[in-house]
């Protein structure tokens, strides 16, 4: 059986190998625009929250047109995040948010893009602004799910009058569902898929990634004779908390396996807000408002073609649909409707509580 402590040995392993590839030359040529984007990301993430940001960090992303626009979905619609009123945050000081990771759909030219380069990437960071004890510090959460061109789906086959006489397999990819995006540890697959951020003074940092990436072949030759790495880079690693420095380090070596190819979405670790104290707090303009609801993450340059359905799109089962369409169809065919927008979006649903009742929970074993 895969264990916790194999699982780490393998990632020290691959390190290693790694670096050593790197330098003798044969890793790839580093991207400038990719390396500087770690670097101001890491910066940023260790920034002390009560000293506000000089400027922007948007020039540093990849490709800024993909900022990640963090949207509400809301009973009466999608709305962003900005209209959120102070009111609807929790009047609780520290709290704990469960992340239960939803689906991440391609808009066309994204999923060309994914095809291309036979693989994708999604990776969700949260950091603390503040050490759970003094003696502590900060932490970082981080999952990451990929998804291969690699992977094949089966379609039915349906007659005239709507009945299943066999199945197609596509070569993929195919738009993933969950189970091919899984957050999950993989050293426990019956772990529910849900992930808890402790965020002290109601307030942290979330960025999302998405990117198009092609596993570096001259690397796997070399790895693949050295260490079973599979678990490591595909498809997940779960949202245990880590130390940032460990995290860098691991930014480093996927960095290494895997080459940069386009960008789906990008964001510097960006400044959540989840109770009134911390918005009353130092926070910078580009700081979101995070409430109990689901939420879509979607590309900038494509939030346009939103704009004339907000009040009638919603997220069903981590699905975006349209208020309007056949309520008596699965909601992945929902999902899948004309009325719904072709944009790309990862959907995510967050339960804010207090930290006390969390804690006291968990001590009465539940």
């Amino acid at each position: 059986m895969h264990t916790r402590r194999s699982f780490f040995e393998e990632v020290a392993l691959l390190s290693a190998l790694a670096a050593v590839w790197q330098e003798e030359g044969h890793a790839q040529d580093k991207n400038n625009n990719l390396s500087n984007f770690w670097d101001s990301y890491f910066a940023e993430a260790t920034r002390d929250p009560a000293v506000i940001s000089r400027g922007a960090t948007d020039n540093e992303l990849i490709d800024p047109a993909r900022k990640v626009q963090l949207i509400h979905a809301s009973p009466d619609g999608l709305r962003y995040v900005d209209t959120i009123a102070d009111s609807e945050l929790k009047p609780d000081s520290d709290v704990v948010v469960t992340i239960n990771p939803g689906h991440f759909r391609p808009a066309p030219d994204d999923h060309k893009a994914v095809a291309r380069s036979k693989g994708c990437q999604i990776r969700l960071d949260w950091v603390q602004t503040r050490p759970i004890m003094n003696l502590l510090a900060p932490m970082a959460w981080a999952g990451l799910a990929a998804w291969s061109v690699d992977k094949q789906s089966d379609s039915a086959i349906k007659d005239i009058n709507n009945k299943v006489i066999g199945t197609k397999t596509n070569a993929g990819p195919a738009t993933p569902a969950l189970k091919d995006l899984d957050f999950r540890d993989p050293n426990d697959p019956n772990a529910p898929v849900q992930n808890q951020v402790i965020l002290m003074g109601g307030s942290g940092r979330m960025a999302l990634n998405v990117r198009a990436v092609r596993v570096n072949q001259r690397l796997q030759s070399v790895l693949d004779k050295s260490v079973s790495y599979s678990s490591i880079i595909s498809p997940f690693f779960g949202f245990a908390p880590i130390a940032i420095p460990a995290l860098k380090v691991f930014t480093q070596l996927l960095g290494a396996v895997f080459n940069h190819e386009a960008v789906i979405m990008n964001s510097m670790p960006v400044q959540v807000l989840a109770t009134q104290d911390a918005w009353k707090g130092p926070h910078n303009s580009s700081s979101m408002k995070i409430v109990g609801g689901d939420f879509i993450a979607v590309p900038d340059n494509q939030t346009p073609d939103l704009k004339a359905d907000m009040e009638k799109l919603r997220v069903v089962n981590g699905w975006l649909v349209h208020q309007d369409s056949d309520k008596n169809l699965p909601v992945e065919a929902r999902a899948a409707d004309s009325k719904v927008p072709p944009v790309s979006y990862m959907s995510m649903n967050f339960a804010i509580e207090p930290l006390p009742d969390v804690v006291k929970r968990k001590a009465q074993g539940g």
